[in-house]
């Protein structure tokens, strides 16, 4: 087997790209080449800064949040110091570590509710501003692979995970200096069955030497294929050509640039 990841560390975005792409998924580990990122949700992340603030203030008092206390859930906010780390991604989130894989599996979670059985349910914050609150498929997966790491390390978990949505209220007919949001509180089924067998399989294809086959390409596997697979480069105004002249991949890095299915891809 190959060696170039001795242990292997693979997050939960990282999980959701190799259930999309096993291709995207490991020129991404090996040659870091990645899928242009999306848009920045700068405001989305200062909405999850301030729920966290205000959900912490309510931790303290040892109190739920009215979007959660009006629903009648017998539970609290996870107290314990642990959820500082489950937090915070650079500390490796709530992780699992499987021996026989030499592989770490973890994410960041928003927030905890211990129930009054001991039990676990993991809660995230979505903001929107749609008109319509959707549960999509990467968000239910997200909640499935949470509370596998949960259930991994020993907590008792919930068959339920839920978030609580923000979504901009534009009913006011005008910004005001303002952005006022409904609060909607939406819980999921969890179904962790799914989660070791792909976090094993995903190990498998991140240590192979060559990428997996190109059976059912995505649109980020084809601009790849293309780009490494064009062999004239104009030249440098500082190479002393003609700017208008094209400067061939030399011989010996040629055939690496024109097939993904060598171990190194990227001309040099």
């Amino acid at each position: 087997m190959p060696t170039k990841f001795s242990t292997l560390k693979l997050s939960r975005s990282s999980l959701k790209l190799f259930q999309e792409c096993p291709r995207c998924f490991w020129l991404d580990l090996h040659h870091k080449i990645k899928r242009p990122p999306g848009y920045p949700y700068t405001l989305s992340a200062a909405v999850d800064y301030l729920v966290k603030q205000e959900f912490d203030k309510y931790r303290r008092a040892g109190t739920l949040p009215p979007v959660l206390a009006r629903h009648g859930l017998k539970a609290k906010l996870y107290p314990g110091p642990e959820l500082s780390v489950w937090r915070e991604v650079r500390k490796n989130g709530i992780n699992y570590f499987d021996e026989d894989l030499n592989a770490m599996l973890y994410g960041a979670v928003d927030d905890v509710m211990q129930f009054d059985d001991g039990s676990m349910a993991v809660v995230d914050y979505k903001s929107s501003g749609s008109r319509e609150i959707k549960i999509y498929d990467d968000y239910q997966k997200q909640m499935d692979i949470y509370t596998y790491l949960f259930d991994r390390n020993g907590f008792q978990t919930q068959p339920e995970a839920y978030f609580v949505f923000y979504q901009v209220d534009k009913s006011g007919g005008g910004f005001q200096n303002s952005l006022p949001f409904i609060e909607q509180l939406k819980s999921v089924k969890v179904d962790k069955s799914w989660v070791g067998d792909v976090f094993e399989q995903a190990v498998m294809v991140a240590r192979r030497d060559t990428p997996p086959d190109l059976e059912t390409p995505c649109e980020h596997c084809i601009y790849v294929q293309k780009v490494y697979r064009v062999a004239p480069f104009p030249a440098s105004e500082n190479s002393g050509q003609a700017a208008s002249g094209n400067t061939a991949i030399p011989a010996s890095k040629r055939k690496q640039a024109s097939t993904l299915d060598e171990p190194t891809i990227i001309a040099e």
